[in-house]
């Protein structure tokens, strides 16, 4: 592991300040980061000026036309960062900020596992220090939790490691599902093919605004990313329509639509609003049918 080659992704949009801690923090890894791709989603707040001011080969920087969202950012840096030619491909938002041995101790699983894995995903922690962005584990999860990795069947894109080997057998990320389960649908993609790891001592930082593990539709307080949910409700009928069976299926409508009742009853405000969302959310999902895309 320690002679091939790691790219770190890093999608942009309107956080400077959060992106000058994360790249600080890939800079600072015990584990050098061969390559840092930055994705900036046409950023109105000086991301684009600061990045043009970097003078740092291993930093490339990719200024987009306009903002095409987080999974369209996604999918276009995986995509180039396979066209650049890498062995490893280290995902992670700009709200990501690593520990300095972060990376090192995926690395140091990977050659343990002998390459042998679809994804490696980071222990991460929100700001007070307490579990968020958790993902879900597979039912072989105790097997090698004495060598500090978990079994898992999804992750969220805030610190997964995976190979080019794996991106060419799977796919990029789904442009198309645009927010809120790009991620799940990838790392899902991945585990129905390879077995997945949750490594426990590489930590990072989210420093998203909520710990996104407690907040849901019902108690969002932030009115502008209620929209968001359409597409995640939208994105997770999807997956379970892939990947899973009827059971599933059943089981992911009757849990959004749950949370749209509480949303009618429970929510502050804009209750009709958050109900429609969800429904909406649902009813498309049945028809949503994205292809993959494959890099070249």
């Amino acid at each position: 592991m320690n002679n091939l080659s790691i790219t770190a992704i890093v999608v942009t949009y309107n956080r400077l300040n959060l992106l000058k801690e994360c790249i600080d923090a890939l800079k600072k890894q015990t584990r050098v980061v061969d390559r840092i791709l930055i994705i900036n989603n046409n950023s109105t707040d000086g991301t684009t000026n600061f990045l043009k001011s970097l003078h740092d080969e291993s930093i490339v920087v990719c200024n987009l036309a306009k903002n095409i969202g987080g999974a369209a950012g996604f999918s276009y840096g995986v995509e180039k960062a396979f066209s650049l030619g890498t062995d490893y491909i280290w995902i992670m938002d700009d709200d990501t900020i690593p520990d300095p041995c972060a990376l090192e101790a995926m690395a140091d699983k990977a050659k343990e596992l002998k390459d042998d894995f679809g994804f490696l995903c980071s222990n991460v922690r929100w700001k007070d220090g307490s579990a968020t962005n958790i993902p879900s584990v597979g039912s072989a999860w105790p097997d090698k939790s004495l060598k500090q990795l978990i079994q898992v069947e999804t992750a969220t894109f805030v610190s997964v490691l995976v190979s080019t080997k794996v991106v060419k057998r799977v796919g990029i990320p789904t442009a198309k599902l645009f927010i809120w389960g790009d991620d799940t649908e990838y790392t899902t993609r991945i585990s129905t093919k390879y077995t997945c790891y949750f490594v426990i001592n590489s930590t990072v930082l989210h420093k998203s605004k909520t710990n996104l593990s407690n907040t849901t539709i019902v108690n969002d307080t932030d009115k502008n990313r209620l929209k968001r949910y359409f597409y995640m409700y939208r994105n997770l009928i999807y997956i379970a329509r892939r990947y899973h069976g009827s059971k599933d299926i059943t089981k992911t409508a009757l849990s959004a639509l749950s949370y749209a009742i509480k949303a009618l009853l429970f929510s502050k405000n804009y209750r009709f609003r958050r109900f429609l969302i969800v429904l909406k959310g649902i009813f498309s999902g049945f028809l949503f049918n994205p292809k993959v895309v494959y890099p070249d």
